[in-house]
């Protein structure tokens, strides 16, 4: 998993810079999970939720990627193949409180997860958080995901 923001391109960079210095202006914690993706690492991400597990971690194992458990590999964690992390446009970056993800949004941290998509934003950038259908915060079902459009 490649979690540098030197790869991403070019002309995007600036606005992952913009937002990555909004975040810690405002000394929130933060961990880039993935920027640049592998077309193996995609394939391995579009079989979730769509194929059976063994296929799924065949996948996964591929691309060098650790096995997952049923439960994971019935959740659909990508809508596509065309995904901006194959070309260095997007970034998964979330939020760290005490030293862990909170992967999981509830109400103790919904707010923590809309003020990084609100600074993601003024940065220039898509929030996946944005994207239908949302949960009962208002938050979308990629809320670590954050793409430049050209």
């Amino acid at each position: 998993m490649m979690r540098n923001l030197n790869l991403i391109k070019h002309e995007a960079k600036p606005f992952f810079d913009g937002f990555i210095k909004r975040l810690e202006q405002q000394g929130l914690r933060y961990s880039i999970v993935e920027t640049l993706r592998t077309k193996e690492t995609q394939e391995a991400y579009f079989a979730q939720g769509r194929r059976p597990l063994a296929e799924i971690n065949d996948l996964r194992k591929t691309a060098g990627l650790w096995p997952i458990g049923e439960a994971e590999a019935k959740k659909i964690i990508t809508q596509t193949m065309q995904s901006a992390h194959l070309i260095g446009l997007a970034a998964d970056i979330v939020p760290v409180v005490n030293g862990v993800i909170p992967w999981n949004i509830t109400k103790d941290n919904a707010e923590l997860w809309l003020t990084f998509g609100k600074l993601g934003q003024e940065a220039g950038l898509v929030w996946g958080g944005t994207w239908t259908p949302l949960n009962q915060f208002g938050i979308g079902w990629d809320a670590p995901h954050y793409q430049f459009n050209k």
